[in-house]
This record gives structure tokens, C-alpha cells and sequence, in this order.
């Protein structure tokens, strides 16, 4: 592992541990928020169920205080009614009369099948209570209370009882109760009774059908959303509050949250139901809330790695530029420093007259042209570069003969290719090709291409221009050589600035990785295009696509 790469995963991992460990520390600290949700719900949700169930058993102890209403003001008028046998019958049937909440009443000389079974009911619960001592009338009367109140109301008919007592006739204490009795057919039916003095029994049965449509009173008219409260009989009517909607209808035939029986002494196989939704919105906004924690936990963590990857891309770019920038300084100063050394020796030599074999002293002027020409190429790439960076790079467009001008531009380079060993060939149509482009752009890029091939393709022997015009406007100059030609895994990269293809190739061969580089952005800049294509037989061709 080289040292860049080591520096590259040091990098990774400062990056990645503290990311994973904001990850995880805002993942705990949502879990622990989701529990506290959870609790806080779940505390919520007990809270309404007991509140629920303390309201149902408030509605059963005001059915109880309610029929205890009933029991007891019929009761007291059961007492009222007189002991002579001549007047009784008229009392009860005057009272089952005028009063709606008397079903029917009976005395020892009913008749009817209904009224003498529950005359026998009577006489049953009388003889069971005829053997009980004074003080357990009080116990009797207490077992039929469900509640406080009810027990109140009980107490203050037996108060009642006791002051008509005193102020009527001395004897033994009467006696008085009720009897709940059920059908096998389902039938409620509730009735008082009353031992007279002489021993007959004479009772009252309730109109339930009365107290049933004032049942529906008890239930809450003001509820909190979600809950429902039902009275129900078993096997008959059910009582519900008034103004339900669809969604508490469903609600209410749901099982039931809790059920609450009215007193067996007062109500037997009645019951208080009620019912509480299940809320699903404080769920659901609980989910969404942890949902969408969750989502911006991710997208801080994402945010964090991607900005950090990011930046170690573009440190890692920075670092890799400012290593080829170094390298392309050194390397244009040998550029420079090479054809001005050349330029320094054989000048002085002629100055000073060193050379007196006039062969010599051509042969050294033209080396100092030749030398001269390569730092005018080298000056212009450099100063094309700048340009080209900074986009202050100006196009000077122009009809101009493209055969004239690479045919000039062959004649002037010739020799040096030739000194590269290398052949320059040419192939370029006879006539018709003008196009509108930039004359030195132009130039500089063919340059390049030919340099190009002078330092690379030497081995191949040849280096061919050719100028193809396409019918439909613009033209193609194509620059190929037989040399080795571009490697596969190159060729995506070799315009870009600074490469060169191989390090032993670049170090035997002198160059700063420019010359394609700025090829191709000076045929963008006038709007075509450089491109690579391998040659068939071997080699490399260049195309540039003029408009």
C-alpha cells in the first residue's frame, strides 16, 4: 500500500467513526424518545380506560338511585293503603289507575293466572321473611342497594315506614319488600309487597316499560370524543346516548371496555356498558414523528459522509494538480532551458569566431532557428494554457484556403520532422476548401499533433496530414502515425492536462502533458472537436472536426 493510499483510508476512517458515532448516538437518542412516546401513551391510554370505567359505574348507581326513586314512592303509597278488606280493592284499583308506573296490583283475592302467580311469588317471599326477627327487616332492606345512594333512599323508606307506623294502630311491625322475578322467556318483572297486620299480603307490580324511557336520561349527554356508554338488558333493549354518529355506532359494537351490573335487588341481567376507541392517531403521529426523525437522522449521517467524501475528492484533485503543476513547472523549464542553452553555445561560438568552416556556421544559424521556432511553440502553448484557464482565450474567425494553409504549414515543419526521422506525407484535395475558422488556432493545433508524433511515433516512419471537406460543410484534417499508438486504459485521458501516457516513454521523451490538452479546447473554442481513434495497421490518429 503506497503512502496515498494510506493517507486516503487515515482519511476514510477519521471520517467514517465519528459519522457512525453521530449515527448511532441520535439513533439511541430516538429509541429512548420512542420509549418515552410509548410511555407516555400507554399512560394516556389508562387513564381514559379507568376514567371510563369510573363513569360507568357512576351510571349504574344513578339507574339503581333512580329505580330506588320509583321502589320507594310506591312503597310509601303501598303503605297508605287501608286495612279494612271493603275499601282495599277500590284503593289498589284506583291507585293502578291514576298512576303510570303500576303495571298491576294484587291481594289474596286476585284472580287471573298472572295475578295469582305472582301472588303465590309473594306469599313465597312473605313466608321467608315470616320467621325473621324484627331487626332483620333493616338487613332485607339494604341487600337490594347497589350503592350509597340507594342505600340512603332505603333508609329513609324505612323511616317513613316506622313514623306511620307510630302514629297508626299498635302491632306487630309490617312487612314490606321486593321481589324481582324474570320469565323463562326473558321477562323482567319487579314487584313490591306488604304483610298486612291480619296477615294478608297485598303488592305492586312496576310498569318497566315506564322506567325504561327514563333509563335513557342516566346515560351522559356530554362525553369525551371516542367514548360510548350503553344500558343493556339482558337478552332485550338497549339503551345508548342520543346523537351518535356512524363512527360511534361502530365503535359501540365492538367488545366492550367494561361492564358494570346493576344491583341483582334492583335490575337483574342489567348492565352498564362502555366503550373506548382505540385511538390510532396518537399512534400513527408517533410513528410519522419517529418516522421522520428517523429520515433526518439519515439524511444528517448521508449529508456528513457525502460532504466529507466530497471534500476528500477534492482535496485528493488539489493535491494531485498541485503535484502536476510542480512537475509541469520543472518540465517547462527544461523546455526552455534546453533550446536556450543550445541558442547561448552556438551564438557565442560565431561571435567570438571560433568557427571558421562557413559549413559549420550555417549548419550552427540554422540549429539556433530551428531552436527558435521550438520556444516560439513552447512560449505560444504556455501563453494558450493561461488563456484557455482563465477563458480570455479570442477567436479570430475567417474564410481561409485550408489547403493553402496546411501545404504551408508542411513546408515550414518538414525539415524538422525529417530530423525526427520521420517522413511528412500529405493528402489534400485539389481544390474547394475553405472554411470559416481561426487561422492560428488552426495552426497551433496541426503543431501539436505533428510534435506529438515527433516524440512519440518516431519508430513508425511516417506522419501523414490529410484535409477531408464533408458535403454538408465544414471540414476534417486527420494527423496519423504508424508509432505504437495510444494504450486501451490512456485513452479516456490523454487530452487531459498534465497526463502522458507512460512514465519511462515521458522521462526518455522531453514534454509537460499540454499539447493535446489545449488541442482540443482550441477546437472547442471554435466550435469542433479533437478526437483520438486507433489507426488500422497500427498507429494513432487524431481527427479535428471543423465546422
Amino acid at each position: 500500500m503506497t503512502s496515498g493510499s494510506r493517507r486516503v483510508l487515515l482519511y476514510w476512517v477519521l471520517l467514517l467513526l465519528p459519522t457512525l458515532a453521530v449515527g448511532g448516538g441520535v439513533l439511541w437518542l430516538l429509541g429512548r424518545e420512542q420509549a418515552r412516546l410509548d410511555e407516555q401513551t400507554r399512560a394516556a391510554v389508562e387513564t381514559r380506560q379507568a376514567a371510563v370505567g369510573a363513569r360507568a359505574r357512576l351510571i349504574a348507581e344513578n339507574v339503581e338511585l333512580l329505580v330506588g326513586d320509583v321502589q320507594s314512592g310506591l312503597m310509601a303509597t303501598l303503605l297508605e293503603a287501608p286495612e279494612d278488606e271493603s275499601r282495599l280493592d277500590g284503593y289498589l284499583a284506583e291507585w293502578k289507575r291514576t298512576n303510570p308506573l303500576v303495571k298491576a296490583t294484587i291481594n289474596h283475592t286476585s284472580t287471573g293466572e298472572e295475578k295469582e302467580r305472582m301472588a303465590r311469588l309473594i306469599e313465597l317471599e312473605a313466608a321467608k321473611n315470616q320467621t325473621s326477627s324484627q331487626a332483620a327487616a333493616p338487613v332485607a332492606q339494604q341487600d337490594w342497594s347497589g350503592s350509597n345512594a340507594s342505600q340512603v333512599n332505603a333508609l329513609r323508606n324505612e323511616f317513613n315506614v316506622t313514623a306511620k307506623l307510630k302514629g297508626g294502630a299498635v302491632g306487630s311491625p309490617q312487612r314490606t319488600g321486593w321481589v324481582p322475578s324474570r320469565e323463562s322467556g326473558g321477562s323482567l318483572h319487579l314487584i313490591g309487597w306488604r304483610r298486612l297486620t291480619f296477615g294478608r299480603v297485598i303488592g305492586v307490580e312496576v310498569e318497566l316499560s315506564q322506567i325504561a324511557a327514563r333509563l335513557g336520561d342516566v346515560l351522559p349527554a356530554d362525553r369525551e370524543p371516542g367514548e360510548i356508554y350503553e344500558l343493556r338488558e339482558i337478552g332485550g333493549a338497549v339503551y345508548t346516548q342520543k346523537m351518535l354518529s356512524s363512527q360511534d355506532r361502530a365503535v359501540s359494537a365492538r367488545t366492550p371496555l367494561i361492564t358494570v351490573p346493576v344491583s341483582e335487588a334492583v335490575l337483574p341481567g342489567w348492565e352498564v356498558v362502555g366503550f373506548l376507541e382505540e385511538s390510532e392517531s396518537t399512534q400513527i403521529s408517533n410513528g410519522v414523528l419517529m418516522a421522520l426523525s428517523g429520515v433526518l437522522a439519515g439524511t444528517l449521517v448521508s449529508a456528513i459522509l457525502v460532504g466529507g467524501t466530497l471534500l476528500l475528492r477534492h482535496a485528493r484533485r488539489s493535491e494531485e494538480e498541485a503535484v502536476q503543476k510542480i512537475s509541469f513547472v520543472a518540465n517547462v523549464s527544461h523546455e526552455f532551458k534546453t533550446p536556450l542553452t543550445t541558442i547561448r553555445l552556438y551564438s557565442e561560438l560565431l561571435e567570438q569566431g571560433r568557427v571558421p568552416d562557413e559549413g559549420k556556421r550555417q549548419d550552427y544559424l540554422r540549429t539556433i532557428g530551428r531552436e527558435t521556432q521550438r520556444l516560439a511553440r513552447l512560449v505560444n502553448n504556455v501563453l494558450d494554457f493561461s488563456r484557455l484557464e482563465q477563458g480570455q482565450k479570442r477567436f479570430e474567425l475567417a474564410e481561409i484556403d485550408l489547403v493553402a494553409e496546411l501545404a504551408a504549414l508542411c513546408d515550414m515543419h518538414a525539415p524538422r520532422v525529417a530530423e525526427s526521422g520521420l517522413t511528412l506525407l500529405r493528402d489534400f484535395p485539389e481544390a474547394g476548401g475553405v472554411v470559416k475558422t481561426d487561422r492560428d488556432a488552426v495552426g497551433q493545433i496541426v503543431i501539436n499533433l505533428i510534435d506529438n508524433a515527433c516524440k512519440y511515433a518516431a519508430d513508425g516512419g511516417e506522419v501523414t496530414v490529410s484535409l477531408i471537406m464533408r458535403a454538408g460543410g465544414g471540414a476534417e484534417v486527420r494527423v496519423s502515425d504508424r508509432g505504437p499508438g495510444v494504450p486501451a486504459e490512456h485513452r479516456s485521458r490523454i487530452f487531459h492536462k498534465f497526463h502522458r501516457v507512460d512514465e519511462t516513454l515521458t522521462r526518455e521523451r522531453d514534454g509537460a502533458g499540454l499539447g493535446l490538452s489545449i488541442a482540443r479546447q482550441l477546437a472547442r473554442g471554435m466550435g469542433g472537436e479533437l478526437s483520438h481513434s486507433p489507426r488500422a495497421g497500427g498507429g494513432a490518429e487524431f481527427i479535428l472536426e471543423l465546422p
